[in-house]
């Protein structure tokens, strides 16, 4: 249930959102995709595993991510096909990661309400989500998983309450308090609420609603995100967050030498395999398509980059065409996106 806590005045004042409002919003918002819905109905159908993979290929947004836990240090062997990674995952994790996949049509968009532009809060939940992997993986493996899922989840209340005000007159904010003034609730809230209609797991609905605590939480996948959380705000030059952060890892019980590790990609054990040298860049494309591909995850519209590489923007819309046959995807947000889970850009 989300609380409203802000003044009536306060409310009344600056916005004509109530708690109501932003649940029905947040429930709407979030609905899975009909890529995820298609797989759930699967699962649920007790549909062959070859089944179940053939609809999650479907999504380029959804195999990566697949992809990346089954491949992860926690099981051992790489899975080389999605066949192998859904069962190596186990159907609770792939329920969650479902779930969270469902979402990131919402974490890919600019954000004028947190002043963040396109891209960058699913870029910090990725790193959100294999930060807490490996920082659980050092306290406990068996939960890396949900730790996993919680990183990545844990922001998508910043991403609800962005798009239902993306066409308002709303000032910007700056930290929980703001939201709470504001909306009268916050971003973890927000998301709590909606991990909780989806019957995901107390472990994860704890660390999503916890991980902006000043104390540390005592749930093992909660600690793990709330931890994380701040590596990768420190990690950014964040200095309230580097101030904060030998005492939040002596709490945790971890070594800082092996957040430092993190911090430079050297350490860890519960990464994605290979994640501490990633590919620079995938065999299939050329020279010229990944520097178009760069420069588009810089933020750089086609004409920019066009004129940075001296060529037409017909020529960048050709290159572009060359690498979405190359990758199996749909367009420029899917290409974008799976070149940073892999390490490309």
């Amino acid at each position: 249930m989300l609380v409203n806590t802000a003044p009536k005045a306060s409310r009344a004042a600056r916005t004509k959102l109530d708690a109501r409002a932003i649940a029905d919003a947040a429930e709407r918002l979030a609905a899975p995709s009909a890529v995820v819905a298609g797989v759930m109905e699967l699962i649920d159908g007790h549909a062959p595993v070859r089944a179940i993979a053939a609809r999650v290929a479907q999504s380029p947004e959804v195999s990566v991510h697949v992809l990346r836990l089954a491949n992860s240090a926690l099981f051992g062997e790489p899975a080389d096909t999605l066949d192998r990674a859904i069962v190596r995952i186990g159907e609770r994790q792939l329920r969650g990661l479902l779930l969270a996949a469902s979402t990131y049509r919402l974490l890919e968009a600019e954000m004028p309400l947190y002043n963040s532009p396109r891209l960058a809060l699913l870029k910090h939940s990725t790193d959100v989500a294999q930060a807490a992997q490996s920082i659980c993986s050092l306290m406990d493996p068996s939960h890396a998983p949900q730790a996993y899922l919680g990183g990545l989840m844990h922001d998508l209340g910043k991403a609800i309450l962005a798009e239902l005000t993306r066409d308002g007159d709303y000032p910007s904010v700056k930290n929980v308090a703001d939201e709470r003034t504001l909306f009268g609730t916050d971003h973890a809230r927000v998301a709590t609420w909606i991990a909780k209609r989806w019957g995901l797991g107390d472990d994860i609905c704890e660390a999503m609603q916890l991980h902006h605590e000043p104390s540390v939480p005592m749930n093992t996948v909660a600690r793990a995100v709330w931890l994380a959380d701040t590596l990768v705000h420190a990690g950014l030059g964040d200095g309230a967050a580097i101030a904060r952060l030998p005492a939040a890892a002596a709490a945790c019980g971890v070594d800082s030498t092996h957040l430092e590790g993190l911090l430079t990609g050297n350490g860890g054990g519960g990464g994605a395999a290979g994640e501490s040298e990633p590919t620079s860049t995938p065999a299939t494309l050329t020279d010229r398509e990944m520097q178009v591909l760069r420069l588009l995850a810089t933020g750089s519209a086609a004409k920019q980059v066009a004129a940075q590489l001296g060529c037409s923007v017909s020529t960048v819309h050709n290159h572009l065409h060359h690498v979405y046959r190359k990758l199996n995807v749909t367009g420029q947000t899917q290409a974008l996106l799976m070149a940073r889970e892999m390490g490309w850009v």
